[in-house]
């Protein structure tokens, strides 16, 4: 049996930067869609709700940063390091590491990457004297080198002796089976789902409706005043709303479509779920299609 011990990095710093980050962005982009909607200039709605939605791009990176290092450890066994990082996973051999030190250890400082939020110090450099180095670490305080023949791995488990101590304790024991070398990141499960027909025929046409929407809307803005904002019964139309409100459908489409690409990845890459991912990738094709018989509607009026 493989006996693991696991090591955490510090997070609660990270998580309360992160949400302190996420509640200002969602103000912000909350209150330019607030004047979007209250904008009674033709155009001025436009500008407004495309300044509200660019604001809120960064939202989906700090809420899977959040997960991320929620989920964030550093596993030790005779076999070998585990890395998890969010949907981020690194096994080493214990062959294929030659050493474990502290920043301390070295003549010149290790000097981690500039600019980067609490919780998240995440890139790949080159030292001139060390050679590649990447870094999957919460916080700069607690980091250690892992030196593998190909790169060095900075990591920041909450507390540093006793990872290396672990380490040490793990390779004296020697191991009969080391795990199996393997790096899985976002990007190849990406690389995975446009290799699968099932998904990528789902997604593909939940995008292309989304696209030929976002095309329909811009033509029909420019010919028209004023479009039906709600029906009573007997679809006699109850008030109408400026033309540029139109853009919303097309806008929503595409949002309801990255959630369901990211949540249906993350089902996807689990072991028993490509059913639940495939159905959540059919349920990107609702929103579209409705909003499309929406138009459909609203031309016919």
């Amino acid at each position: 049996m493989d006996e693991r011990i696991e090591h955490r990095p510090v997070r609660s710093s990270g998580i309360v930067a992160h949400f302190i980050l996420i509640l200002l962005n969602a103000g912000v982009s909350g209150y330019l869609l607030f004047l979007a909607f209250t904008a009674q200039v033709r155009g001025v709605f436009i500008l407004y709700l495309i300044a509200g939605i660019l604001t809120l791009l960064p939202a989906p990176f700090l809420l899977y940063q959040v997960y991320a290092l929620i989920r964030a450890k550093y596993m030790i066994s005779r076999n070998g390091i585990s890395i998890q990082w969010g949907l981020r996973t690194e096994d080493i051999p214990i062959s294929e590491i030659e050493w474990i030190r502290l920043p301390r250890d070295f003549v010149n400082t290790v000097t981690p990457p500039p600019f980067r939020l609490p919780g998240a110090i995440l890139a790949n450099v080159t030292d001139r004297d060390l050679g590649a180095i990447e870094y999957i670490a919460a916080n700069k305080e607690t980091l250690v080198l892992v030196a593998t023949r190909l790169k060095i791995f900075v990591l920041s488990p909450g507390n540093q002796q006793a990872f290396i101590n672990d380490f040490h304790r793990y390779a004296e024991l020697g191991s009969f089976t080391p795990i199996q070398k393997q790096s899985s990141m976002p990007q190849l499960i990406l690389t995975q789902l446009t290799g699968d027909k099932t998904a990528r025929l789902l997604l593909g046409i939940s995008f292309t409706l989304s696209l030929i929407m976002l095309i329909a809307v811009s033509f029909m803005i420019p010919n028209l005043s004023t479009v039906p904002l709600g029906l009573e019964a007997g679809l006699d139309i109850q008030q109408s709303s400026p033309a540029e409100r139109l853009i919303l459908l097309p806008v929503l489409s595409l949002l309801v479509f990255f959630i369901d690409l990211i949540y249906g990845a993350y089902l996807y890459r689990k072991q028993g779920f490509k059913n639940a991912a495939y159905i959540v990738f059919f349920s990107s094709l609702i929103l579209p299609i409705s909003f499309l018989i929406l138009l459909i509607i609203i031309i016919l009026l």
